[in-house]
């Protein structure tokens, strides 16, 4: 299960200096988050003067579009009419977190690789395409195992470039230097959530704990109840229940879709601990 809310990283892909963004971020397939990022400034490369305004006015209609189907008709129809655009980069990026949001992973996966070809090794590029390819693998899905891999790869890859793309994004004069930090760190917890999620699907819940304990420790700006619900799992199947009901109380005091899943498995974790309380012995009497 995941939210699929706009992702919070694609604001640097995306975003002109006055422009709105989009982000992106797990979620629960079919559900959409109507709701801003914080602004992190531009680490994105800057149309160049000969862009025509009607270019960059296309261009900003589809950032600032919040609705998938509508960004993606968009998306097309940018693509059509400026086939040559500087903005193209970030123009897939746009359609790739549509069509993750619509849940519509491989379509996802394809704009994702479109935009990683024309942008280089992007970081935000390959967090989306780690968090696609991570959604796609689904165990019906005959190549899950490889797409989890890509995932992984993409996810480690965007990690290591984090710290370049953060030097050269400097902080603007009105953000406070707690709060840019604090927005930075959101950034960086989102390839930590989806490697979580890999090591869950694989069954490797030691690491999947590590992770997520990173993502929910980094990401203190906007908390993800999936994120939590997850780390909970991550507890249970370790049977370290006092830690499992951290977290699912965690997610249940955030809300939202994954509330009621946190609900069910705290009863569940509360069972767990009754047994683990009346199998320990009673205290010897005082003599």
């Amino acid at each position: 299960m995941r939210k699929h809310v706009l992702l919070p990283c694609v604001v640097l892909i995306c975003a002109l200096p006055a422009a709105g963004a989009f982000s992106f971020a797990p979620q629960q397939q079919g559900q959409q988050q109507q709701q801003e990022d914080p602004p992190l400034g531009s680490g994105s490369k800057i149309a160049p003067a000969q862009s025509s305004p009607e270019e960059m006015a296309a261009f900003q209609a589809l950032v600032q579009t919040r609705d998938p189907q509508q960004r993606l008709a968009l998306v097309r129809q940018f693509l059509a009419s400026y086939p040559e655009s500087s903005f193209r980069n970030r123009t897939y990026a746009a359609g790739a977190e549509a069509y993750r949001m619509r849940g519509n992973f491989d379509q996802a996966v394809e704009y994702g690789e479109k935009a990683l070809e024309l942008s280089g090794r992007d970081p935000l590029v390959l967090i989306l395409l780690a968090d696609a390819l991570a959604e796609g693998a689904v165990s019906t899905v005959p190549d899950a195992q490889q797409r989890l891999s890509r995932a992984e790869v993409y996810a480690r890859q965007a990690l290591g470039l984090l710290p370049d793309m953060f030097a050269a994004a400097p902080q603007p004069p009105n953000v406070p230097s707690e709060q840019f930090r604090m927005q930075r760190e959101y950034i960086e917890a989102q390839p930590h959530a989806t490697l979580g999620f890999i090591y869950l699907r694989r069954q490797d819940y030691a690491r999947a704990e590590e992770e997520l304990q990173q993502a929910t420790a980094l990401n203190r700006i906007k908390p993800n109840a999936v994120d939590f619900l997850r780390l909970g799992f991550a507890h249970m199947r370790q049977e370290e229940w006092v830690e499992a009901k951290a977290a699912f109380d965690r997610c249940l005091e955030i809300g939202g879709s994954a509330a009621a899943t946190a609900q069910q498995q705290l009863e569940e974790v509360a069972k767990k601990l009754r047994e683990q309380g009346d199998a320990q012995p009673d205290p010897p009497e005082k003599q």
